[in-house]
Formats: structure tokens, C-alpha cells, sequence
């Protein structure tokens, strides 16, 4: 179902708009999706107009769930707030999954890292982002049983490796848990890689679109 605006539209135009056919299916749809709305005439002559629009909430609900196809059970508001940071802080859109899921939650909006991983590869099927080829790399550790993320250089990370094989090839007959112990006691940490993401050009209005929908959808929920 396509976004509607505040006009005027002949019966048949407003059928192939939203999918449906007949007076009663379309007032049910338009009065489902929160639309306000009049009608005159009769038969193919009924003109609608669209009087007021739905909500933030519910136009970025329509959009996820007609235009990108997302099941309509999707916690859109987890959604929502992940696209709202893709697209507006720099500091969120080059992290890796673990360090998005830890950067939310600092920012007292606590979502999954399989979740974040979810919504991403979601985006990736509709080719509005692709990985990159490059990779972040950095280093996980935990201070006072809260796990903490660092970024590092590749070099930094190949070095953290290259204690795992060292001591591996020292102790062969040993488990790959005592390297990995080992590593983790040089390096302070586990090393991690990711490969980084961007927007795909070619849906630029496709992206904008969902964009503006989300932080719509934000603002009027904090009352901005």
C-alpha cells in the first residue's frame, strides 16, 4: 500500500493505490491504516478524500510492512530506533554489531546483537546496504563483568593471533583453550573483525524515505 496525502483521488486510482477493490474494502483499509476520509459519488464515479493522515508510528509500521515487505509481528520500535541511528549518528554507523549493541545500550536503548545483526542483514537483501570489503577491527573485554569494546588496528589484531599460534605451536599436545587463554592474558582482550557496511546509492530514495519515516516516528514520541 503506497503512502496516501491529503487529496483527492478517484475511486480507480485509489484501487490501484492500496490494493483494493470496492467501496466497503477500501473504506476498511484506509479507516485500518489510520487515514481520515470522505467520499462522494457512486460506483466508478466515487471520489475519496483523504482528510488527515495516520500517525508517525503507524505510516513507519505501513511503510516496513507494504513497501519492504517486513512481517507485521517486527518490533518496530526496536527497528526504528536501529534505522534512526544508521542514518543519523556517524558514531553508530561503522561499528560492529557487538560495539552497536553496547553503544545502544549506554544510550539507554537496549537491543540484541543478533537483533542489530537481524536488521542488517534485512536491509542487505533489499540492497539498500552491502558490506564494503574493509573490515573494523576490535578488541573484546570484560571490566567488572561488563563487556567493553575497543577499537584497534589490523596490525594490533594479527599480533593478538599470532600469540594464539605462537603458543600453540609451543604446546602442541595442549588444549586450544590454554592459547586462547593465553592470548586473551597478552592482548587484554579477545580480538574481533567485522566487515563494515554502506548505503547502496542506487536506493538513496528508498533509504531517505525510511530515514525520515523513523525520525518522524521518534519525534513525535519524545513530543519534538
Amino acid at each position: 500500500m503506497e503512502e496516501l496525502t491529503k487529496r483527492d483521488y478517484p475511486i480507480g486510482v485509489l484501487e490501484s493505490l492500496i490494493s483494493s477493490r470496492g467501496k466497503q474494502a477500501i473504506d476498511r483499509k484506509l479507516t485500518k491504516y489510520g487515514y481520515g476520509f470522505t467520499s462522494t459519488g457512486s460506483g466508478t464515479k466515487r471520489v475519496y478524500t483523504i482528510t488527515s493522515l495516520p500517525n508517525a508510528q503507524a505510516r513507519f509500521k505501513s511503510y516496513c510492512v507494504h513497501s519492504l515487505g517486513m512481517s507485521p509481528q517486527t518490533d518496530f520500535k526496536k527497528f526504528r530506533e536501529f534505522v534512526f541511528y544508521l542514518a543519523y549518528d556517524e558514531g553508530f554507523s561503522g561499528k560492529p554489531d557487538e560495539m552497536m549493541e553496547e553503544y545502544l545500550r549506554l544510550e539507554g536503548r537496549g537491543m540484541a546483537r543478533q537483533t542489530i545483526s537481524k536488521y542488517k542483514h534485512y536491509l542487505e537483501s533489499l540492497n539498500y546496504i552491502a558490506p564494503v570489503g574493509d573490515f573494523v577491527y576490535y578488541r573484546v573485554s570484560k571490566k567488572y563483568g561488563v563487556q567493553e569494546h575497543e577499537e584497534i588496528t589490523k596490525e594490533e589484531y594479527n599480533k593478538a593471533w599470532r600469540y594464539y599460534f605462537e603458543w600453540r605451536n609451543d604446546h602442541p599436545d595442549e588444549n586450544s583453550s590454554r592459547a586462547y587463554a593465553y592470548m586473551y592474558s597478552k592482548f587484554k582482550g579477545v580480538p574481533r573483525k567485522q566487515e563494515k557496511i554502506v548505503e547502496n546509492a542506487i536506493c538513496a530514495k528508498e533509504l531517505n524515505t525510511l530515514y525520515t519515516l523513523a525520525s518522524d516516528a521518534i519525534m513525535e514520541e519524545i513530543g519534538g
